[in-house]
């Protein structure tokens, strides 16, 4: 075997993302990985802190770990020594992303595309109501940015305690901006204040202050707030922090000092400091804010940025600024490290039966795809035009926040449609897939990746057949849309402000998905964005890991 060292720490210029994408992609292919984790440096070897070790086969020439340290604009180094007792193995995460009612849905595609461009693609998207199912099989769940009082609205107290019992039992709980105030129990506010939440009691498992609560209005300005209950949850910044890395683990492996971070929700402090992990610092000077600034500078300054706690079996990590955003690369190391924490010492786990040949009707169903997929498209391009025609009638209704989700559900299918033909791109990969492994078959002794090829072609049938199934009823909810969107302008004309909310809530609930909501008349739906970006997602994981494994077994000497 030969060991070579992976940087975490991105040369300037470049973003972790690369260090990510090339080890999720190295896993998906049937090697090892482990990371050093020790808070100090390997002398003798050059290795870092978070920097990630990869094991190759002698089978391999020298060049493939060349070739592909030049692909992801990292500085491969081969180690002479390794001492085995300092490496941490680790493998992929299966992630799960909540993504039903009072998530986002541009938060939602945001951090897809993140996690997707960091080569974590073993996503499922789960729009409720949650079930033992859903949680069964993940290492992490995943709430990201929305409407955090939506989000606890729409959860009942089986599905709060369902995500309690998920982290005791080893699971890691990432909460993101609106999902990092769902496990909080504040301590500066009588509970009973913040009203009917019932299903939050299940889930208060951190004591913290939140800062930007009030039970009544503030004496300055802030640019959003939402009231629940007796509580006014106000929103003093918008904009780039500077929030310092305060305490050393895996979650913080490879980051030091300050970095720059997106906030856009609430200012909270932890009660216990030793669970801090990040703090704002300062606001940046293009931060927007609540007046006078003295006032909001000295609310956000010394509020907690990340928090981290174990429970249980399992942990709880909360970014109270959004570490998804492509404004922010260099937080998304951050992302990385909480998504590996539920991984460290366990090995790669391999589901489905190789496949033995290429069968003509695998090519037909991924040809109905893309014939649906195309339909799909051009119902998608009416439901844009829509929105542009509709969103000023809800602005003269004095609804910008419906406004608001119309214009990110207009930029998320805009961004799906860019996906539009990977699945034509993973046809011609899988044939030429195909093709190698007859190859790879006849040689002896067969390597550990022929048998991940034959299993990636496994896996790209069954995506391919789940694709054939699901994208029709996906057409015909668009079609749905469409004419909801046309009651909804027509509402706007006629009837009062109260029935225009009412129509908008049906609309979304196809939309976006989610459990029925008798009391605005919304009913149950799978929704349309997280099924089709499942998808969308699932061919880009096959593509992106047939084509890595044809490149890797070029590189076998002979």
């Amino acid at each position: 075997m030969k060991w070579w060292r992976a940087p975490f720490k991105p040369a300037e210029g470049e973003t972790y993302s690369n260090a990510y994408r090339l080890v999720n992609n190295i896993l998906e292919t049937g090697f090892k990985v482990g990371r050093f984790t020790k808070l100090r440096v390997a002398k003798g070897t050059g290795l870092q802190t978070g920097d990630f070790i990869i094991e190759v086969e002698d089978s391999y020439s020298d060049s493939l770990m060349n070739n592909l340290g030049e692909e992801y604009s990292l500085k491969l180094e081969p180690l002479k020594t390794v001492d085995l007792q300092s490496i941490t193995w680790i493998r992929q995460p299966l992630i799960g992303i909540y993504s039903g009612r009072g998530a986002a849905v541009s938060y939602t595609q945001e951090t897809v595309e993140v996690l997707g461009n960091m080569g974590f693609r073993k996503i499922s998207l789960l729009t409720g109501p949650l079930t033992p199912g859903d949680l069964g099989g993940l290492d992490v769940l995943i709430f990201g940015g929305g409407d955090s009082f939506e989000i606890l609205r729409s959860l009942d107290p089986d599905e709060t305690r369902l995500i309690r019992q998920f982290v005791e039992t080893g699971g890691v709980y990432i909460g993101i901006c609106a999902g990092a105030m769902l496990p909080l129990k504040p301590v500066n506010l009588l509970g009973a204040a913040y009203g009917e939440l019932e299903a939050w009691s299940e889930l208060q498992l951190i004591e913290c202050e939140v800062l930007s609560d009030k039970v009544a209005e503030p004496s300055w300005p802030v640019f959003s707030s939402r009231r629940v209950g007796g509580v006014l949850r106000t929103y003093p910044v918008k904009g780039i922090v500077n929030s310092r890395i305060v305490k050393r683990g895996l979650l913080t492996l490879g980051y030091r000092g300050e970095i720059q971070m997106l906030h856009m929700g609430p200012l909270v402090k932890a009660a216990n400091s030793k669970q801090v992990f990040g703090k704002i610092e300062s606001l940046s000077s293009n931060v927007e804010y609540g007046l006078p600034f003295e006032k909001t500078a000295e609310t956000a300054e010394g509020a907690s940025s990340i928090i981290s706690k174990e429970h249980g079996s399992g942990k709880i990590v909360l970014f109270f600024s959004h570490v998804e955003s492509r404004e922010t690369p260099s937080t998304h190391g951050l992302l990385g490290n909480a998504l590996l924490l539920g991984t460290y010492g366990s090995e790669e786990r391999r589901m489905l039966q190789p496949t033995e040949t290429v069968e003509p009707e695998d090519l037909k169903e991924a040809a109905e795809s893309c014939r649906a997929m195309k339909l799909i498209k051009d119902s998608m391009i009416k439901v844009m035009d829509q929105i542009d025609d509709i969103t000023p009638g809800l602005y003269a209704n004095q609804l910008p926040d419906k406004a608001a989700q119309l214009s990110s559900l207009k930029q998320a299918l805009s961004r799906m449609m860019s996906g539009e033909n990977i699945i034509i791109k993973t046809i011609g990969e899988f044939v030429e897939a195909d093709k190698i492994l007859q190859e790879l078959k006849k040689k002896k002794p067969v390597l550990p990746q022929t048998t991940v090829l034959s299993n990636s072609l496994a896996e790209w049938r069954y995506v391919a057949s789940k694709a054939r199934k699901a994208l029709p009823p996906i057409l015909e909810r668009i079609m749905k849309i469409q004419e909801l969107m046309v009651d909804l302008s027509t509402t706007m004309v006629s009837s009062t402000r109260e029935d225009v909310e009412k129509q908008f809530d049906i609309l979304w609930s196809i939309v976006a998905g989610g459990k029925a909501d008798p009391g605005r008349g919304s009913p149950a739906s799978p929704g349309v964005v997280s099924p089709l970006l499942s998808i969308i997602l699932n061919f880009k994981d096959s593509f992106e890991k047939m084509r890595m494994l044809r490149k890797i077994v070029a590189y076998v000497q002979a």
